[in-house]
Protein backbone atom coordinates (compact mmCIF):
# COMPACT_ATOMS: atom_id res chain seq x y z
CA UNK A 1 0.00 0.00 0.00
CA UNK A 2 1.44 3.45 -1.01
CA UNK A 3 0.32 6.67 0.71
CA UNK A 4 0.15 10.39 -0.73
CA UNK A 5 0.65 13.01 1.74
CA UNK A 6 -1.09 16.02 1.42
CA UNK A 7 -0.99 19.32 2.98
CA UNK A 8 -3.56 21.99 2.58
CA UNK A 9 -3.87 25.60 4.05
CA UNK A 10 -6.94 26.91 4.28
CA UNK A 11 -7.51 30.89 5.32
CA UNK A 12 -10.03 32.98 5.88
CA UNK A 13 -10.84 32.29 8.84
CA UNK A 14 -9.93 33.44 12.53
CA UNK A 15 -8.64 31.94 15.07
CA UNK A 16 -11.68 31.72 17.68
CA UNK A 17 -13.35 30.55 13.97
CA UNK A 18 -11.02 27.88 13.19
CA UNK A 19 -10.76 26.52 16.76
CA UNK A 20 -14.33 26.86 17.09
CA UNK A 21 -14.95 24.17 14.81
CA UNK A 22 -11.65 21.75 14.62
CA UNK A 23 -13.36 18.93 16.73
CA UNK A 24 -16.32 18.54 14.24
CA UNK A 25 -13.87 19.05 11.19
CA UNK A 26 -11.78 16.18 13.05
CA UNK A 27 -14.59 14.03 13.20
CA UNK A 28 -15.87 14.15 9.84
CA UNK A 29 -12.70 13.41 8.64
CA UNK A 30 -12.64 9.76 10.44
CA UNK A 31 -16.33 9.19 8.57
CA UNK A 32 -14.41 9.69 5.60
CA UNK A 33 -12.88 6.22 5.86
CA UNK A 34 -10.64 6.75 2.54
CA UNK A 35 -8.96 9.85 4.48
CA UNK A 36 -5.54 8.10 6.40
CA UNK A 37 -4.00 9.97 9.51
CA UNK A 38 -5.67 13.49 9.11
CA UNK A 39 -4.77 16.44 11.25
CA UNK A 40 -6.05 19.85 11.50
CA UNK A 41 -4.28 22.74 13.66
CA UNK A 42 -4.66 26.60 13.58
CA UNK A 43 -1.31 27.52 12.49
CA UNK A 44 -0.76 30.96 14.42
CA UNK A 45 2.93 31.74 12.66
CA UNK A 46 0.70 31.54 8.94
CA UNK A 47 -2.36 32.61 10.28
CA UNK A 48 -4.54 29.57 8.87
CA UNK A 49 -5.84 26.19 9.66
CA UNK A 50 -3.35 23.46 8.11
CA UNK A 51 -4.58 19.90 7.48
CA UNK A 52 -2.61 16.76 6.73
CA UNK A 53 -3.69 13.85 5.16
CA UNK A 54 -2.74 10.50 3.93
CA UNK A 55 -4.97 9.24 0.47
CA UNK A 56 -3.69 5.93 -0.79
CA UNK A 57 -2.19 6.08 -4.27
CA UNK A 58 0.83 7.10 -6.32
CA UNK A 59 -0.19 10.09 -8.12
CA UNK A 60 0.67 13.08 -6.32
CA UNK A 61 -1.22 15.62 -8.66
CA UNK A 62 -4.80 13.04 -8.91
CA UNK A 63 -4.33 12.42 -4.95
CA UNK A 64 -3.70 16.17 -4.18
CA UNK A 65 -6.81 16.86 -5.77
CA UNK A 66 -8.99 14.95 -4.45
CA UNK A 67 -8.18 15.41 -0.98
CA UNK A 68 -8.48 19.30 -1.51
CA UNK A 69 -11.80 18.67 -2.87
CA UNK A 70 -12.85 16.35 0.27
CA UNK A 71 -11.27 18.86 2.93
CA UNK A 72 -13.40 21.51 1.28
CA UNK A 73 -16.64 19.70 1.73
CA UNK A 74 -15.97 19.08 5.19
CA UNK A 75 -14.38 22.58 6.18
CA UNK A 76 -18.11 24.08 4.69
CA UNK A 77 -19.54 21.67 6.44
CA UNK A 78 -18.00 21.89 9.93
CA UNK A 79 -17.11 25.41 10.30
CA UNK A 80 -18.54 28.79 9.36
CA UNK A 81 -16.88 31.80 8.55
CA UNK A 82 -17.73 35.48 8.02
CA UNK A 83 -15.30 35.94 5.38
CA UNK A 84 -13.86 33.87 1.95
CA UNK A 85 -12.20 30.88 2.76
CA UNK A 86 -9.00 30.12 0.21
CA UNK A 87 -7.66 26.56 -0.21
CA UNK A 88 -4.34 25.92 -1.40
CA UNK A 89 -2.34 22.76 -1.18
CA UNK A 90 1.00 23.58 0.25
CA UNK A 91 2.40 20.13 -1.33
CA UNK A 92 1.61 16.47 -1.97
CA UNK A 93 4.20 14.26 -1.77
CA UNK A 94 4.60 10.51 -2.46
CA UNK A 95 4.84 8.32 0.96
CA UNK A 96 5.82 4.62 0.51
CA UNK A 97 4.49 2.77 3.85
CA UNK A 98 6.65 -0.18 5.35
Amino acid sequence: MAFVHVDISVRGFTEAEARSGLRDLLDEFQHRHWLFRPSAVWDAARRCLAVGIDYEGHDTKLCGQAVLDEVRDCVIACLQSASDIHFEIDDSRFTPVA
